[in-house]
């Protein structure tokens, strides 16, 4: 007797694909490109929720222990950021150095590529020369 296993047929189309003896068998549906595949592992993806067009991020001055809130779109860059955040608060203009994540971030980086969120907090930070 021939071990025959049911699957949902795909989303693209109902092949079939006969496995064992074909006089005992039920054919079974196949997804085209797994044709000729002898190992596959299927992953389950969360919906991603739409980033809005503009929202409020928080830039923490720990010298001066403020938060600013600060307008930005997931297309901005860091250096963007800090201009609109220079303009809000003037007195910011020392702190040119952001990290977030507790990383450093670069002037030409887009808060898209760093996967910002709305709420998302940026901490300011000066750099010690010497020893």
């Amino acid at each position: 007797m021939a071990m025959v296993c049911q699957v949902q047929i795909p989303a693209c189309g109902p092949r079939q694909h006969v496995k064992g003896d074909p006089k005992n068998t039920v054919p079974v549906p196949y997804h085209e490109p797994l044709e000729s595949t002898s190992h596959a592992v299927l992953q389950v993806e969360k919906p991603v929720a739409p980033v809005p067009k503009s929202f409020s991020v928080n830039i923490f001055d720990g010298s001066k222990g403020k938060k600013i809130p600060v307008m930005v779109k997931s297309t901005d860059t860091i250096g963007k950021l800090q201009k609109k955040a220079q303009k809000l608060k003037p007195d910011l203009v020392g702190c040119g150095n952001l990290t977030f994540n507790g990383k450093p971030v670069q002037l030409q980086q887009k808060l898209r590529d760093l996967q910002v969120k709305p709420g998302a907090t940026f901490i300011t930070y000066q750099k010690c020369h010497g020893g």
